[in-house]
Formats: structure tokens, sequence, C-alpha cells
């Protein structure tokens, strides 16, 4: 027999696999599940993913058994906003009266007034609110995480944020994917001159970030009120230049083109996309951008419109899904409610959002090679819920069902608590 560090047995495994690609249309319904399954881990790597009675024949080691739970990939959150200071608790009662987005980011609220919070804030106390707002993320499941800066909006305070996350990506049992957003918004002292500030962000920032090696992706806010077309074109096109991936956040509040243009220059990503017409689909599909969901955002803000997951399933698109955990408009650690929200509000079933929050996610930060599915050769992340029907985890909402997560094949709770800080 073979012999294994650890070995996982379950009631049920839902491997999301194959996971070599990502996983488009009809293929994000099956989620590989295996009844009565085990794991067989090596060096923090799944050596074997097989059903508990041929798997145990051929592997010995220490078990560990959750014979009524189910195991799931590690989730993937492909989009979040963990580094910031101060509180919008205020704008939460102003939206709760009526105003909207725009109306309290005209009033100085919204992103302006986090970034006037977080540039007051020390290294220590930034870093210790990260690693709260990170390890519960953990807590809920996720294993691997997209992290942005974009609350600096000024050269030093951006190379700072990146710097923090840099630091903390190496000190958590999280793989994290860090994205500049130094485009995020226009701030204060460069009002009504977007094309000044897009410059700077252009010409000063991103090469010092890109010479650092502070962040693998680039990111542009493409939206009424923050970058038009061509200013974010110009974001992008730079960090094509200087070797950064490409993500952008697009058609959230009106329709600009900006998924089309970022496909266009071969994004990898586009995110939110409510406004996001089926005439977009085509060239999405063509040049492989994945089209993340963020209905979580589209939940907090009481907006009646999502993005149109169920038509872009049905156009065979693979399609992410994601928190879009930030300071003001989605304040959740929950991929789980993510997950939820696209059944509820999007109309995917269990199995699509399960394949969304996973290996598709994984494969818009170009890590699906190594997480998002659980088969033999690939980092040994999973998630064992408190349940033995897995279909229960979009339908018990706003539950926390993890028991446990692994990461690189080694549990990782309990943890300290998050709000100490360690």
């Amino acid at each position: 027999m073979k012999r294994a560090d650890r070995i996982v047995v379950a009631r049920r495994i839902l491997t999301c696999a194959p996971g070599g690609a990502p996983r488009p249309g009809s293929q994000m319904d099956d989620v590989g599940e295996i009844e009565e399954g085990a794991l067989a881990i090596v060096g923090g790597e799944l050596e074997e993913v097989a059903p508990a009675r041929d798997l145990l024949r051929r592997w010995r080691g220490d078990i560990h058994e959750y014979l009524g739970c189910t195991v799931t990939p590690g989730f993937v959150d492909a989009h979040t906003h963990p580094l910031f200071a101060g509180s919008r608790a205020e704008e939460f009662v102003m939206r709760a009266r009526g105003a909207t987005y725009e109306e309290i980011h005209a009033a100085g609220g919204g992103i302006s007034s986090t970034v006037r919070a977080t540039r007051e804030a020390s290294d220590e106390e930034l870093e210790n609110r990260t690693r709260r707002n990170l390890l519960r993320m953990l807590t809920h499941g996720t294993t691997t995480v997209e992290v942005k800066s974009g609350y600096g909006l000024e050269t030093e305070e951006e190379l700072r944020h990146l710097r923090i996350l840099r630091r903390l990506s190496k000190k958590l049992p999280m793989d994290m994917a860090l994205t500049f957003l130094g485009a995020h918004a226009v701030p204060e002292e460069y009002a009504g001159r977007s094309g000044d500030f897009v410059n700077l962000v252009v010409e000063e920032m991103m090469p010092r970030v890109a010479h650092e090696g502070l962040a693998e992706w680039v990111d542009v806010f493409c939206e009424r009120g923050a970058f038009n077309l061509e200013e974010s074109r110009r974001v992008l096109q730079a960090g094509l230049r200087l070797g950064l991936g490409l993500r952008i956040h697009a058609e959230e509040f009106s329709y600009l083109g900006g998924a089309r243009m970022a496909a266009e220059l071969g994004a990898r990503a586009a995110d939110h996309l409510q406004n996001l017409p089926a005439s977009d689909f085509p060239i999405l599909l063509e040049r492989g951008t994945i089209p993340i969901m963020t209905p979580g955002t589209s939940f907090f803000l009481g907006q009646g419109q999502y993005a149109p997951a169920r038509e872009m399933v049905d156009a065979d698109l693979p399609v992410g899904l994601a928190t879009d955990f930030n300071a003001g408009s989605n304040l959740t650690s929950s991929m789980a409610m993510a997950m939820s929200l696209a059944v509820l509000r999007m109309k995917l079933t269990p199995a699509e959002a399960l394949t969304a929050a996973t290996v598709n996610s994984a494969w818009s930060l170009d890590l699906g090679r190594r997480v998002g599915s659980l088969e033999a050769g690939k980092q040994a992340d999973f998630v064992v819920l408190e349940i033995s029907d897995w279909k229960e985890w979009p339908y018990c909402y706003g539950v926390n069902l993890v028991s446990q997560v692994y990461k690189a094949g080694q549990p990782v709770l309990p943890l300290a608590s998050p709000e100490s800080g360690t």
C-alpha cells in the first residue's frame, strides 16, 4: 500500500473536476460528486480522489473522518477590497433613507471617505484590520482570494497598501492574488481632472508597482462618475505593456462598453456586469474573458438589477463568482452567501454557483492549474461542510456551515479570533 500524510473520508465529495480549464455553460452543472468519497494527501497535494472503498485499499495514513459531511474545493473569491480604514455605517443609514450610491459619492462619501481614513491609518492598523478581514473569509471557506488596492489613490499610499498586502500574503494560510487598483476613483485633489489623474496612474504609479513586483493584475473602475472608456483603456494598455494581467470593474451602474473593451485587450476577467447586454457575450467568450458575478453588491445596495448570470451560462460562458468584500457597498466575507444569492437572485443552480465559486474563479486568476478543483496533482485546499446533502448550503442562506478548512493539506481551524488581529 502507498503511504499518505493524511486521508480524508466524507459522506460526499464535490470535486468540481475536471478542472483543467474554465467550465462553461452546461458543464457548470456537473460538480463531480463522489458519494462516500476519500482524498489521499501527500506533501500538501492531492494524490488521489476516489470512492473511499477503493482508495482505502490502496492507501494508508492518518485518517480524518467526516462521515456526515460534504467536502468541496476551497472557495476562490475573485474580487475583494480588504484593506481599508474607517467605517461607512452612516452611509448604510443614508441608503435606507433613499440615497443612491452616486448621491452619496457626490456628497463626499463613498470611496472618497474611505480614502481619507485609510491615508490617515498607520501600517500596523491597516495590517491588523486587513488580517482580520482575511481571516473571516478563511473561516467561511475561502482559501484563495484576489485582493485589491485602491483606497490610497496617490503613489506612496498605493505602494504602501500593496506592500502590506504582500506581507500578509506571506503570513496567512491563503493564496492571495494582488491587484493594483490605483484607478478606483478620482481623488478629491484631482476633482474635475480625471485625465491628469490617469496620467499619474499610468506614468508614475504603475511603473513603480511593476518594478517592485507588488501586483500580478491591474484593474480600473470604468463607470459614470469614475473613469470613462478611453481613460480605462489607457490604464489597461499601460498594464499590458508592463506585463500585468488585466481585470475591470464594468457595467455596474450603467453601460459604457468597458467589458467589451477589456476583452478586446485580452482581459482575464470582467466584474459586476449588471448592465451588460447579451450582444457583448460573444466577445467575452471569444477572448476568454471570464465574467465575475458580484450579487452581494446588488443585494447590499438594494439594486433591483443583478448581472445576467443565467443568460451568460445559457450562452456557454464560464461564469465566476466573488463577494466584492469592500468598505461601503458589500461587507460580507462569505462566499456561501454569494452562492446563495447567485441561486436566489441570478437563477443559477446550486451546482453552477459552486462551479463559479471554485474552478471558474480560480481560472479567472490564472490559478486553475493549482486550485479550484479536487483532483490528483492539485493543492489540497478544501472545505468541510456540516451537511450531508450539499444542496443545503444555498438553502440555508446566511449560515456558516463550515466545520473545517484545509489549506495545502493542513487543517487551519480553529484560528485565533479574527478580532484579536493575530
